[in-house]
């Protein structure tokens, strides 16, 4: 191994700040932390198999991970269970590998559920000041998480030992180092607790960041972006979970939304986070106008003591009316610097006034409801006063919209808030006029029946059913890649240029010619990364190249190329949901920035993330991976990041999985059945702001359907409210090996279909292909996976060609001892479709299938879009 670079222990450093600023302290009696003496007794697996993220695509392979133990003693306390500990970790190091020696073989291995442990019971505990237990889960993509003991729930053990640690030591403490929400039931079963504290899963430097808050180095200033319940069944989506076509019966109502519009008390709220410090909040100014709502809040550290930081939350009630509104919504937050003991600052807040807007399912517009609102200030959803309020005289109606992605029967049955607003005094009083408001917007569509097709000269076009616009261009034959960058030549012309073949070539993605794993690993350029498109050589088109995210860069450590050993150890960052914990949008942006770096330093060009899919569901196996049950924290954590990495030229993200994807059970196929409120106020509207906000270079499709269609072929999701109404001009891909059909994809606005397996599909859609041969001439067989039947499957690619003997079609073949063909060559001859012509050979006669229904259009619009990506990123 080499030396340690300075881009690593730069990103080390950022990494442990995000990481401390990530961890949220929820409990803390008798103010046990900071810990005042360094002898502790330490327990759980957890403590030395400290969890840094979760499994599959996400995962990162860094150069170490500072495991809880070891960030302890670096910090210099010392652990009078270090013996226990080392016993229980042969045991627990014997079990794994057990456990990883039968997934060896396994090519799903890497979607295959993370390894568990449970716990021993403690037997005798060690004489220490203070007692520490750390309860670790792992989650994962391809399976969600399940509402019972040893997942989301505490192992009678695990229960049993923190009791008796409680009632042991004068000091006791549970550390969560769990990727989402967990059962704190265990809190009412220990009494004798002192401080809970969730670590999260921080990356490759989780334990030096605990041992910092642990020992007062540093204060903790994390908020929680979930609520946390007393019981799972307090969820509204509890009953609608996990199955192959799940209901959201629940509607807006997600989260803090949920329970206090509904009055249900969280064990913790939304947006709440104790502290080694005390803070002092005060509005000082309010204005609201038609425009924008403007307001600044002096925050006071307090505290004789600690220094540390304060997130100020910005709600606003609006007025009920028929359209289910939820009793307040995040509009805006801030997080203060470090306060020193007394200091203050003074936060500014702008929010626009069409942030307030709600969506008319009836009306089909973005509209802001007459009568009074609140605006409320805070440090959690919970602890929040009304600084103001305003009263809009009519009703304004801000921008009108096509119904789009309506599910059949909207599921929701959630629609009544149980929670009045009561009116305030005392505060500052705004009226608004809905005449001074600008003129309604109004959305103009592409049809779904139109496709434009752009010839030099060519008359057998392919396609059938819609209306193709022929558009003549410039011969632009000889033209390069280059040509189009000058200016001398138009994207139009220069993809009417291209073969078929070349325009499949663009569209797909470039599969590996070594090794193609189910998920990622599919790029000869990088080795590792996770996919590459099509290159045209002599058309100097390059390689776009992809690696996964979004805790790191997804690339092989350590490699040979040119009998050259090549380094790229990355950083392994905190999870997204931590890194939201941060509420630090600044902070993100660094991060976005030094992965951006390491980017560059891999020859990697787009990072597939960050992952913004709102956490429905606690028990979302890729909760973990994502932000928030907010749409607006997620919105805005994924915009600072996007910002962050693309700040270096050349670099992209993707955001993902575009949408509805909040679970993972039948992630493949399933059907998320949402009500179009719904899909407009939370599932769409993360990737809304994110979107507007900083543009970014691509996003992925998820591989759900939602009310019926796959997101990967939805014209209405990928054209129509994409492009039509949030104008973005970036790249669209599927996430690897969509069940979407790659035909409706091209026509539907998916630009590019990932890693690249159904070139076949498509060429036979707009020519007539023959069939595939192997190096031998043996017919080829594809070999896939079914996820559905969850199985491997093996596909002749015979293509468009079928054996006929009244085809004027001959098709010469190899038939060896080892092909599989060897069992039909007698019916064949027999049937008179088959002539050999040496003992090795045979013609078969046959016909074309009548199926050329893709449109050249639709190949070359999702071309140019992929090819405005090289451009972006490569020139």
């Amino acid at each position: 191994m080499g030396n340690i670079s300075q881009r690593e222990l730069e990103n080390q450093e950022l990494a442990k700040d995000a990481a401390q600023e990530a961890i949220v302290l929820l409990q803390n009696k008798n103010q046990t932390l900071p810990l005042k003496n360094k002898n502790i007794a330490l327990y759980g697996h957890g403590a030395f198999a400290t969890v840094k993220g979760g499994t599959g695509s996400g995962d990162v392979n860094q150069r170490s991970v500072v495991s809880i133990l070891q960030g302890l003693e670096n910090a210099g306390f010392t652990v009078t269970t270090k013996s226990w500990l080392m016993r229980l970790q042969r045991f627990y190091q014997q079990q794994k590998h057990e456990h990883d020696e039968k997934l060896k073989d396994d090519p799903m291995a890497i979607l295959a559920p993370g390894f568990t442990f449970k716990d021993p019971e403690i037997a005798e505990f060690e004489d220490a000041a203070t007692g520490i237990y750390v309860v670790s889960r792992v989650s994962g993509e391809n399976y969600d998480r399940r509402n019972r003991k040893g997942d989301f729930k505490l192992t009678d053990n695990e229960l049993s030992n923190i009791i008796q640690m409680s009632q042991f030591y004068s000091n006791s403490i549970v550390l969560l180092n769990v990727g989402g929400v967990m059962d704190t039931s265990f809190i009412d079963q220990c009494p004798m607790l002192d401080s809970v504290v969730l670590v999260s899963q921080l990356g490759m430097t989780t334990g030096d960041a605990v041992a910092e808050i642990l020992d007062g180095t540093k204060t903790p200033s994390g908020k929680l972006t979930d609520t946390w319940a007393y019981n799972y069944e307090d969820y509204p989506s509890s009953e609608n979970f996990g199955m192959s076509n799940p209901e959201y019966v629940e509607g807006i109502y997600v989260g803090y939304r949920y329970f206090d519009s509904f009055q249900i008390k969280p064990r913790f709220e939304f947006g709440f986070g104790q502290s080694y410090a005390k803070f002092f909040l005060k509005t000082q100014k309010v204005n609201v106008n038609e425009e924008r709502i403007r307001l600044q809040v002096a925050v006071e550290n307090s505290s004789e003591k600690f220094s540390g930081q304060e997130t100020v939350q910005v709600y606003v009630s609006k007025p009920q009316s028929d359209i289910p509104t939820p009793y307040q919504d995040l509009v805006a937050y801030q997080k203060t610097t470090s306060l020193r003991p007394s200091a203050r600052q003074t936060l500014e807040f702008t929010v626009p006034m069409s942030d307030l807007s709600i969506f008319d399912s009836e009306l089909g517009a973005y509209v802001l409801m007459p009568g009074t609102y609140y605006l409320r200030v805070g440090n959690s959803s919970k602890h929040t006063q009304v600084v103001a309020t305003f009263k809009l005289d009519e009703k304004v109606i801000l921008e009108k919209v096509d119904n789009l992605l309506v599910p059949r029967i909207d599921p929701t049955t959630l629609t009544t808030n149980k929670v009045s607003l009561k009116n305030v005094s005392g505060v500052p009083f705004f009226l608004l006029k809905a005449v001074n408001f600008p003129e309604t917007k109004f959305a103009h569509y592409q049809e779904k029946n139109d496709v434009t097709t752009f010839v030099e000269k060519r008359e057998d076009l392919p396609g059938k059913g819609l209306n193709q616009i022929i558009e003549h261009v410039r011969n632009a034959a000889g033209k390069t890649l280059d040509d189009v960058n000058n200016g001398d030549v138009e994207l139009a012309e220069f993809v009417a240029s291209l073969t078929d073949q070349e325009l499949v070539d663009l569209v797909e993605g470039q599969m590996s010619a070594n090794k193609n794993g189910v998920v990622g690993i599919s790029s000869d350029l990088v080795s590792g990364a996770a996919g590459q498109t099509g290159t045209i050589k002599n058309k100097r088109v390059p390689a776009i190249v992809m690696a996964d995210g979004p805790a790191g860069v997804r690339v092989e450590p350590v490699y040979k190329r040119n009998d050259q050993v090549i380094e790229h150890f990355a950083t392994a960052w905190p999870i997204g949901t931590a890194l939201a914990q941060t509420w630090n949008k600044d902070l993100i942006e660094k991060v976005g920035f030094a992965v951006g770096t390491e980017l560059k330093e891999f020859g990697v060009d787009l990072w597939l993330a960050p992952g913004m899919n709102i956490h429905r569901d606690p028990l979302g196996g890729r909760n973990f991976e994502y932000f928030s049950e907010d749409p607006y924290l997620s919105g805005t954590m994924a915009a600072f990041e996007t910002k962050g990495v693309q700040t270096h030229h050349g670099i992209g993200v993707t955001i993902k999985h575009f949408f509805g994807n909040n679970q993972e059970s039948h992630r493949n196929y399933g059907n998320s059945v949402i009500g179009e409120q719904a899909l407009r106020q939370i599932y769409l509207r993360n990737f809304e702001i994110a979107i507007k906000t900083c543009a970014p270079v691509s996003i992925m499709t998820s591989y759900n359907r939602v009310n019926g269609i796959f997101s990967g072929s939805n014209f209405e999701l990928l054209t129509n409210v994409l492009r039509d109404e949030w104008h973005f001009e970036g790249l669209v891909m599927t996430d690897w090996f969509s069940s979407a059909d790659p035909k409706q994809s091209m026509h539907a606005g998916n630009d590019l279909i990932m890693p690249g397996s159904s070139k076949s599909e498509l060429m036979s859609a707009v020519t007539d292909f023959g069939p595939e041969f192997d190096e031998q001439g043996n017919l080829l067989v594809k070999h896939g996976y079914d996820f559905l039947k969850k199985r491997s499957t093996e596909t002749e690619m015979w293509n468009d060609f079928i054996v006929d003997n009244e085809g004027e079609v001959l098709v010469k073949l190899r038939i060896g001892d080892d092909s599989n063909l060897k069992d039909r060559l007698k019916d064949w001859v027999y049937d008179g479709v088959a002539q050999i012509t040496d003992k090795n050979h045979v013609l078969l006669s046959g016909k074309w299938k009548d199926n050329n229904d893709l449109y050249l259009g639709d190949l070359q619009k999702s071309a140019i879009n992929v090819l405005r990506a090289v451009l972006k990123l490569k020139f």
